[in-house]
């Protein structure tokens, strides 16, 4: 009987061990999934900021007339 008691006591011990294990790794999981976050967020705001930069300068810039040549067709210039 002492044997199977023994067994049960070492399958609990080993299965605290993984709990303790998991939990470790939920720690490390979550701070990762944090600093992605920050980094997604981060990087959409820096996009954000960027299209509104170009849309401005865009919108600021004099219409550019169609010109034709003779070879290339239809160009626009600046």
């Amino acid at each position: 009987m002492s044997t199977v008691v023994q067994m049960a006591e070492a399958h609990l011990l080993n299965v605290q061990r993984e709990i303790q294990n998991l939990n470790e790794r939920k720690i490390q999981i979550d701070q990762e999934i944090e600093q992605l976050t920050s980094y997604l967020n981060d990087g959409a705001q820096e996009l954000q900021e960027a299209q509104s930069e170009a849309e401005a300068e865009q919108a600021s810039a004099p219409e550019a007339p169609l010109q034709t040549g003779p070879d290339t067709g239809t160009t626009f210039t600046q």
